[in-house]
């Protein structure tokens, strides 16, 4: 039986065909080592501003329903495609909505809640061996409408689908190597952060380090799921969050 591995991959790793490809191949190489990936995806690149600037540019208060509705449609495309690339490598994957999935938010427009993850979609497409890409940043309400999270809440779908498949650790796939004292492309005496406890990075992404959300780092903390942050490239772990 394949042990279950949650790998999260954020937009600017997905932002184009090479990056794409790369990732793909970065999942088949933990589903080599005889893991199950479960991937959550964000929207490829800078997609989901896009989209909002299209819905902002008919007018400066689109109904927020809509905007879900909109914005939701971006890890759509990023999944497809990645599952896409997957399948193309002999990887066996599916790609799954946040509704297909069963995770049920609050009924908020643009900021909703999770409350649970709702039937056996996800185990049953496990059980079966398939790869699921999951898209990030949203769900369905408890009213059966589109919802997404909060900016960045692809990195709470992921660490809430660790705790609930029982999951150790998440893999958080990003453009960086690890998590410094300051932005390494402005300060050079930057240091990098090995390890790091919940409640250190809890501060540094309330202050600003974009690494990661802090909803994310406090739900780790409360499921005692290990953070690790992964570089796109290499696949090799930078800082790990406990």
């Amino acid at each position: 039986m394949r042990k279950v591995c949650i790998m999260k991959f954020g937009g600017n790793t997905l932002a184009n065909k090479q990056k794409l490809l790369m990732a793909a191949n970065l999942i088949k190489s933990r589903y080599d080592q005889n893991f199950i990936p479960l991937v959550v995806a964000s929207a490829n690149g800078n997609l989901t501003d896009v989209l909002l600037d299209h819905a902002f540019s008919i007018t400066p208060t689109p109904d927020k329903r809509e905007l879900d509705m909109l914005v939701t449609t971006g890890e759509r495309v990023s999944v497809a495609l990645l599952s896409i690339a997957l399948r193309a490598i002999g990887v066996p994957s599916i790609s799954l909505t946040g509704s297909q999935i069963g995770l049920i938010t609050t009924c908020t427009h643009t900021g909703a809640d999770i409350l649970e993850l709702k039937g056996t979609r996800l185990v049953n497409e496990i059980q079966k061996g398939h790869v699921p890409v999951v898209a990030g940043f949203q769900g369905i309400g408890q009213d059966k409408e589109i919802t997404t999270l909060k900016r960045g809440g692809s990195d709470v779908s992921a660490v809430f689908l660790a705790a609930q498949l029982g999951a150790d650790h998440v893999e958080m796939i990003k453009d960086v190597d690890g998590v410094y004292s300051a932005d390494p492309n402005k300060d050079l005496k930057a240091q990098k952060y090995e390890v790091l406890d919940f409640d250190e990075m809890y501060k540094l992404a309330l202050n600003g380090a974009s690494v990661l959300h802090p909803d994310a780092v406090r739900l780790a903390k409360e499921k005692g799921v290990e953070i690790r942050i992964v570089h796109y490239q290499t696949g090799q772990t930078g800082t790990v969050i406990k």
